[in-house]
């Protein structure tokens, strides 16, 4: 039987015991998942480890587990993926940041593009979203999500290699481009990079590189793009 995972956001390391007091995680345990001593889960504390535990108390104020196997957790990405994603309509962000968890993307980096539909994000929500896709896809580290910046801001924060993806660009499939440990990526909005935006990345000497001839939305070149790079 799989069992589920949670983050909580104590260090583990080389404890036997662990108390939990997170109120939503105690509700979740106890009335969702109908938990109990004795039952077992696997606990993520962002170190790249795994906690096999088990519930030795559950109560409605706290809970205590006991660490039965640390071990290293097997699912960590083969590359370092930095999404710069233009913000789009909210339900459709959300399921870019769920689905490029579950594919394995490290960073999160939304940007403010001129034609984003939206121009804030509620990041509390967005934050639980990657935990709770990383928690679903067994992921030890849990991606970072950073807040909203402009695309000018984006360019100038970039450590990586990087290219963009635009229609107009040269084909991927047709190019040299040798994908690196670490890379960032860049994504437009619902209506593409406009031709200043475009500028910008080229200025920046971040290559501007196309699909395919069809036209995807923002939401489908951003699992595309994940994908590629990543599986």
């Amino acid at each position: 039987m799989r069992l589920h995972n949670f983050f909580i956001d104590q260090k583990i390391g080389g404890q036997k015991q662990v108390i939990v007091r997170d109120s939503d995680l105690l509700n979740q345990w106890r009335h969702v998942l109908r938990l109990n001593t004795g039952s077992s889960v696997v606990l993520f504390d962002n170190s790249g480890f795994e906690y096999l535990a088990q519930f030795t108390e559950l109560t409605f104020r706290s809970a205590a587990l006991a660490i039965l196997e640390k071990r290293k957790n097997k699912f960590a990405p083969k590359k370092e993926i930095f999404l710069f994603q233009a913000i789009i309509k909210p339900d459709r962000f959300e399921w870019i940041l769920e689905k490029a968890t579950e594919l394995g993307v490290s960073h999160f980096r939304p940007v403010l593009a001129r034609r984003s539909a939206a121009k804030k994000l509620d990041m509390a929500r967005e934050r639980r979203i990657v935990k709770e896709a990383a928690e679903q896809s067994g992921r030890a580290v849990c991606p970072d999500i950073a807040e909203p910046v402009s695309l000018e801001a984006a360019v100038s924060s970039v450590s990586s290699e990087a290219f963009a993806l635009d229609p107009s660009g040269s084909s991927f499939h047709n190019s040299s481009f040798v994908i690196p440990d670490s890379l960032s990526v860049f994504i437009g909005p619902e209506d593409g990079w406009s031709e200043e935006e475009l500028k910008i990345l080229r200025d920046k000497k971040i290559s501007v590189i196309s699909l395919g001839s069809q036209i995807l939305r923002a939401e489908t070149a951003a699992v595309a793009a994940s994908s590629l790079l990543l599986l």
